[in-house]
């Protein structure tokens, strides 16, 4: 099959989607309403609730949502063929990954912008929050110990990108002062200034590559997180995620324009199986493929940041409609480039010496290896186009850590009134410390991406959680609720399959106890929460809330 096809297919499934099943989710289901008041302007703070323009809040929301995991769990799930993910992330993602964070999104809004867990509490009470928070918390953790194994590895493995993503904090603080301070400026020309500086930052390092260590990678990521989390979101994560966003757009069309040069040129045929349906040492197709590809069909992390900094963003309620649904299909497109990196850019030669069995190769680095053929089509050096392609993983995979470090903190003090802790738990400082202590502890450890699958199963046991709590407010508002009640089905069942795998199967077996502790807390929990939902379930009627 031509590569060509896939993307054809894919963009023409996403734009009908948008067109017609994201307006009908908007329109009838929720009824978002433009002249609602959001929290953003109603608790404006200048510090987390900034009303904001749209199309910066879908750069914020968007490239915090789309990090490394869409680009390293279709990689992943590429052993088991081309076509198990590519089925999985084009409807996956329409009939459930923007579903879900629309959901997450609009209850969100219409729960003060407060957190999943937080908000909860209102729709299936109390003990459901207890239990929700834990998920959360877990989740996040993981996501930060992933990632920080991602951005160490690509930071090893390919020096010469170094220099353009840490250039790129400093231009982002630039902009966000001349926006904050109404400077004049051109938001879109100031980030493509911005991502021309550090696309010239890949000569530099070219010539002089920054060689460190993995572990002294991990350790200045941990110490970096810390601070970047501290910052107010309009100093650094929105004009950064605006630029990465405008850096993943150029990504995107330069890679869909090389996959049509290689086409053109017969060269663009899928290198691996259609269908491998037991790779050696990989865990079952079902549900490993919906778990591995963590981030690029649904994902729980996609409902943290809908209920986390995005919400307090947004100025009007349908603004969601972008900022929700069609977030993840872009995301969602994303992965299929991801796919094709692995499954056509490796070539047949390389996709045997990746994938002969689970885990033999380093995932992460697959995305700049194939992606760097997609480049080489258009006549851009191997060397260059790798080092483009590691950039964007870099970029985003440091979105989302400092998203993942604000939302830990964002819990830890949402969470002290629910449990009862020390009201210091509140401070925007102290709160960043227990989940930082938990990531370092898990980074340094030398877990890497074993902790992948853990992350994915709690990733996507948290997301079918999202789903039935949307589901229950929708009841609550007396509307139909089969858009989201089938999903939830899907993916509870298919990541609690896959967590007590994990456990029995891999954990327990290697004597990892740490892992199997945190995988036994997220299934009781994720438990809890299902039998509150079902208690919520049956009580919810349209009396319980305002619509």
């Amino acid at each position: 099959m031509d590569a060509l096809l896939v993307i054809i297919g894919s963009l023409v499934a996403y734009y009908l989607a948008y067109r017609f099943y994201a307006t009908f989710l908007a329109e009838r289901i929720w009824q978002l309403n433009p002249q609602a008041e959001t929290p953003a302007e109603r608790y404006d703070d200048g510090f987390e609730y900034v009303p904001t323009r749209k199309d910066v809040v879908a750069g914020h929301h968007f490239t915090s949502i789309a990090g490394a995991a869409p680009i390293v769990g279709p990689v992943a799930a590429a052993i088991w063929g081309w076509l198990p993910g590519l089925l999985w992330v084009i409807f996956g993602t329409i009939f459930i990954g923007a579903v879900h964070d629309l959901g997450a999104l609009v209850s969100s809004l219409r729960h003060d912008g407060r957190g999943i867990a937080d908000y909860l509490q209102d729709l299936l009470g109390a003990r459901a929050t207890q239990w929700m928070y834990a998920v959360v918390f877990f989740l996040l953790v993981l996501v930060s110990a992933v990632f920080v194994d991602v951005i160490a590895t690509l930071m090893e493995a390919f020096p010469q990108a170094v220099y353009s993503v840490w250039v790129e904090i400093p231009l982002a603080i630039i902009i966000g002062l001349m926006i904050r301070y109404r400077w004049r400026v051109n938001i879109y020309l100031a980030a493509i200034i911005s991502v021309a500086i550090m696309y010239g930052f890949i000569a530099l390092g070219v010539q002089y590559p920054l060689e460190l260590s993995y572990e002294t990678w991990v350790w200045i990521l941990l110490g970096y997180m810390l601070v970047a989390a501290r910052l107010p979101v309009w100093l650094l994560v929105q004009p950064r995620d605006f630029i990465n966003g405008i850096q993943l757009i150029i990504a995107l069309v330069v890679a869909s324009v090389g996959i049509l040069a290689l086409s053109l040129a017969g060269e663009a045929t899928m290198a691996a199986p259609a269908v491998r349906i037991a790779p050696e040492g990989a865990p079952p197709i079902w549900p490993f493929v919906m778990i591995t590809i963590a981030c690029g069909a649904i994902s729980g992390w996609h409902a943290v940041v809908g209920s986390g900094t995005t919400p307090k963003q947004i100025r009007r309620e349908p603004d969601a409609k972008m900022v929700g649904y069609g977030s993840m299909l872009g995301e969602g497109y994303l992965a299929v480039i991801a796919l094709l990196t692995a499954v056509v850019g490796l070539g047949v030669a390389g996709y045997q010496e990746w994938y002969p069995a689970w885990q033999v190769a380093d995932w992460p680095v697959i995305w700049p290896e194939g992606g760097a053929t997609f480049t080489a089509a258009l006549g851009i050096p191997v060397v260059f186009g790798a080092a483009f392609f590691a950039v964007v993983a870099k970029s985003f995979a440091m979105t989302t850590l400092d998203s993942a470090m604000r939302f830990t903190r964002l819990a830890v003090a949402e969470s002290s009134d629910t449990f009862n802790l020390p009201d210091v738990l509140k401070d925007k400082t102290v709160s960043l410390f227990p989940g930082w202590i938990v990531i370092m502890a898990l980074a340094v450890t030398g877990y890497g991406m074993t902790l992948w699958p853990l992350f994915g199963a709690t990733n996507q046991i948290l997301a079918g959680l999202a789903l039935i709590a949307a589901a229950v407010f929708i009841k609550m508002l007396g509307r139909a609720t089969t858009a989201y009640i089938i999903p939830f089905y899907i993916m509870i069942i298919t990541a609690m399959v896959a967590m007590v795998h994990e456990i029995f199967n891999q954990y327990i077996p290697e004597g990892q106890w740490p892992l199997v502790i945190i995988g036994a807390i997220v299934f009781i929990c994720g438990i809890g929460v299902l039998v509150s939902a079902y208690q919520g379930w049956k009580g919810a009627s349209p009396e319980d809330v305002e619509t």
